[in-house]
């Protein structure tokens, strides 16, 4: 059973160019990158209408591993030289600019598949001009609802970046005044020495939804109810949108788990799907 993560990518263009050409290239051509000993790799690219599937491997150039040597019943070294460690599944979606990952417990963790999938997309697109960066999606609304429960809200800060493709009727004017000024990246803080604290308006609201949304970081600190300091944010962990996707199903093939895991992409596309 691997545990699936759903987050955000984001991808500016300098010029107008196809968004999903560029992806591709960006994840199927040869480059590795190193980390602490291993290298990293994009590998087995399969795409199917609007979806890309592929594995994230971790793997061992050296051989450093050893092998039982049955003459004298000892061990010795002799590793097979690019031994994969660990094999991370993800599926994308290149209308909805979603991708779903596989996180592998101690061996290729939630970060580091995150860090190694963006520096192996910028290497593969070394020299051009472009921006990339892959952010979390939060279950719809935790976040605001913790914030509601809090008292004497001292600090606010929030990190935002425009949405793509679709934005969602909570957060449309952010996200539009964000598009028309050509802000690709926007941060604000409030700060209160007040006794009662920050007010939250509903255009700070409609910021933090868009963070949870999967376009940017929320983070609040304050008192909760009994007074005692607390500091919240949209990095939690408990807070993100994942899936559970069964062996039997990945082993089936790329239909098949593009079947299983549409209910939870689609639920995302609702999100920023408006209901005027």
């Amino acid at each position: 059973m691997s545990k699936m993560f759903f987050n955000r990518l984001h991808l500016n263009l300098s010029d107008n160019r196809l968004k999903r050409p560029f992806i591709i290239d960006g994840i199927r051509s040869v480059a590795a990158a190193g980390y602490n000993d291993y290298s990293y790799k994009i590998i087995d690219i399969e795409t199917l209408n609007n979806y890309i599937l592929g594995y994230l491997v971790k793997y061992d150039p050296y051989g450093r591993g050893e092998i039982l040597d049955e003459v004298t019943g000892t061990a010795r070294q002799g590793g097979t030289v690019n031994s994969i460690v660990a094999k991370s599944m993800f599926l994308i979606n290149t209308d909805e600019m979603i991708i779903a990952y596989e996180e592998i417990q101690n061996l290729i963790s939630k970060t580091m598949f995150v860090r190694m999938f963006t520096d192996l997309f910028h290497i593969n697109h070394e020299g051009q001009d472009f921006e990339f960066s892959i952010s979390s999606i939060r279950e719809q609304y935790s976040f605001i609802e913790q914030v509601k429960t809090m008292r004497e809200i001292k600090r606010v800060s929030i990190s935002l970046v425009p949405s793509n493709p679709n934005n969602a009727d909570l957060w449309r004017q952010t996200d539009e005044r964000l598009q028309s000024n050509n802000i690709t990246k926007y941060k604000e803080i409030q700060e209160s020495n007040n006794a009662e604290g920050l007010v939250i308006d509903d255009e700070t609201i409609a910021k933090m939804a868009m963070s949870e949304d999967g376009y940017g970081i929320a983070e609040a600190s304050g008192k909760d109810e009994n007074g005692h300091q607390m500091t919240i944010t949209t990095k939690t962990r408990n807070q993100e949108i994942t899936q559970n996707l069964p062996d039997n199903i990945e082993r089936t093939g790329m239909s098949n788990i593009i079947n299983y895991l549409s209910r939870t992409f689609e639920r995302i596309r609702q999100r920023t799907n408006h209901q005027e």
